[in-house]
Parts: structure tokens; sequence; C-alpha cells
């Protein structure tokens, strides 16, 4: 169990299951990301058009995370860990507590894995 923002997910970085979603879910926001609006050049943004591009910049990377949160950990994942108000910088405030908190799991995991393996150091002074 994955606990973010108060909100319990389903997800354990010791299921392969869970893995392969996740790893699956990165390559799509990898392949979307290609064709996803840029970023406009900073001489542009103070233009009508320049704002619509940087509109377009927004709504794709907010896309691309939103789809990327829910087929990593669950349909629904996103809106769960938003506030009501959907906006670039709230989405990567999840993106990083979902980080944290995978990385977190994955640190517990290597140390009970780690009470299991053998100590290569003392190996051959038998």
């Amino acid at each position: 169990m994955l606990k973010v923002k108060g909100l319990e997910l389903g997800f354990d970085i010791t299921a392969p299951e869970d893995l392969h979603r996740y790893l699956d879910a990165a390559k799509a926001m990898d392949d979307a990301a290609a064709e996803a609006p840029p970023l406009p050049r900073a001489e542009v943004l103070a233009t009508r058009d320049g704002l619509q591009e940087y509109t377009a910049y927004i709504e794709g990377q907010c896309k691309l995370l939103t789809d990327f949160v829910d087929a990593a950990f669950g349909d629904g994942t996103c809106n769960a860990l938003l506030s009501p108000k959907t906006s670039l910088d709230g989405l990567l405030d999840v993106v990083d507590a979902l980080r944290e908190a995978v990385a977190a799991q994955g640190q517990q995991a290597g140390e009970r894995l780690a009470a299991y393996m053998p100590n290569r150091a003392t190996q051959g002074e038998k």
C-alpha cells in the first residue's frame, strides 16, 4: 500500500504487475510528450497568440501528467489527489508526492530484502 497526501493507493513496488503498469505509463507519457505543444519562446508570450500557445502548452502538460498518474496508479487517482482546481503546479505537487512515496516504499523494500541477502564480506571467512 502506498500512502500519498492522505490517500492509500494499491501500489506495491515489489509487485511485478504494478511495476509493469508504472513503466508502461511512463513510456506512454514519453511517447505522448513528443506530440505535445512546445513551450513558447519568452518574447512571444507577451502577445495574444503567445498566450494562446502558452495555454496549449499548459493544457498539454496537464494531460500528460494526469494520464500518467491515472495509468500508473489507477483511474481517478489524479482527481482524488488534486484540489478542485487543476493546475500544472498542483499536478507537479502530486507527481512529486508520488515520486517521494514510491522512493520511500522502494527504500523500505530494499532494507527488508537486505536482511535476507548473504553477507558477501564474510562468506569467504569460513
